[in-house]
């Protein structure tokens, strides 16, 4: 296919989220995109019972985990196993059908050394595309040394590389990749559905929330041990909720927090929420936190940026960018620090931001202009 010259048909763009992990973003992006005059396509699974469709409209191709995810959806050990050769399958099908598009744009490269190879392959006809939501590799978790490898030579087989804010080009800049193929470009709010507060029992609780899939880069191991050093009567005025999809044990959190007697004040709800539910549980909040350990961007900050809530978060990329620029909008504490925490906590007790956190952020056809104009780089780059 001959590359595109800028100002000529609109670009298509197959896109690729292979477990639709941030279907939010993918949604909102798409958005963009389609106002900026791409034509965008999904690589992704199919949705889950009782999934909503946020890509709507936007047409999405199902390469991938027709066995073990979607409708049939499986864990265990040996499930696992065999996602990994359904992956390889979808690998497979979404370098047969790239070439019906002039740009591929992957989200995650969720197995490194296997989807190297697939780009290496797409990359010899048209321009392939990273978005790297994550800096630090596999979010700080131990790997082996060949996945490392593979996570770098993966990054390095790409035309562009997508962070979304400047800590995030500077991470891969230190990683020896070419300043050239780095674009900043910004993670865009998100919309929260419209719905009522979920119901509140009336005991003048500061209700702080913890939301999204709970993963140990999340740091709820760090948020138990806080609440632990905060005196008996102070922490009574709390109530901090954990929710969302667990993909690390819980028990021992669990077991932590009885053994330090948190009670009350402390709350995992597990388990995937709807739509509505998620909205209901967010609008109720008082206060969010993000005590992560590792970040570049947070979906979850970007989806309650709007709401006027406080916000406690760690010390961290887009925390760092937006509630930094942002003074009265919340507190930052270092990461991994539970005692810098626990009196953040504290003092959040009745705090009513004093200034907007989602000032001078782009909106997502802003975000899909820049979008495009990557693309068109590394198109241009490919022409004769």
């Amino acid at each position: 296919m001959t590359p595109r010259v800028k100002g000529q048909a609109a670009p298509s763009v197959l896109l690729v989220d292979p477990s639709l992990f941030t279907a939010p973003y993918d949604a909102a992006l798409s958005a963009g995109l389609t106002a900026s005059g791409v034509q965008p396509s999904w690589a992704t699974r199919s949705l889950r019972v009782q999934e909503e469709d946020l890509l709507g409209a936007t047409p999405t191709l199902p390469f991938f985990y027709p066995r073990t995810d979607g409708p049939n959806r499986r864990v265990g050990a040996g499930w696992r196993v065999v996602k990994g050769l359904e992956h390889v399958a979808g690998l497979r099908r979404l370098t047969r059908e790239a070439g019906r598009f002039d740009v591929v744009h992957f989200q995650w490269a969720a197995v490194p050394m296997l989807d190297v190879r697939a780009v290496r392959r797409i990359r010899r006809e048209r321009p392939v595309v990273l978005t790297v939501h994550d800096i630090q590799p596999f979010n700080g978790r131990a790997v082996s040394a060949a996945q490392s490898r593979g996570y770098d030579a993966t990054l390095a087989a790409f035309d562009r590389l997508i962070v979304h804010t400047e800590q995030g080009r500077a991470a891969l800049l230190a990683r020896g990749l070419a300043a050239a193929r780095i674009h900043v470009v910004p993670h865009g709010i998100l919309p929260l559905r419209a719905a009522a507060p979920e119901a509140r029992a009336d005991d003048g609780r500061w209700r702080v929330v913890l939301f999204g899939r709970l993963q140990a880069y999340k740091g709820v191991d760090v948020l138990v041990e806080a609440l632990g050093l905060i005196d008996t009567r102070t922490r009574a005025r709390l109530e901090v909720i954990v929710a969302g999809e667990a993909q690390l044990p819980v028990e021992p959190l669990l077991a932590r927090a009885r053994m330090l007697n948190l009670g009350a004040s402390f709350t995992v709800r597990e388990g995937r929420l709807s739509e509505d539910a998620m909205a209901a549980l967010l609008r109720s909040a008082d206060a969010f936190v993000f005590p992560y350990r590792t970040i570049d961007a947070s979906g979850v900050l970007h989806l309650v940026a709007d709401l006027d809530r406080w916000l406690i978060a760690s010390d961290l990329g887009a925390f760092r960018t937006m509630i930094g620029d942002a003074p009265g909008a919340g507190e930052l504490v270092p990461p991994t620090d539970a005692k810098a925490l626990a009196a953040a906590l504290v003092r959040s007790i009745g705090q009513t931001p004093q200034a907007p956190l989602a000032t001078g952020l782009p909106g997502w056809a802003q975000i899909g202009a820049m979008t495009r104009a990557v693309y068109e780089s590394a198109l241009a780059e490919r022409r004769p």
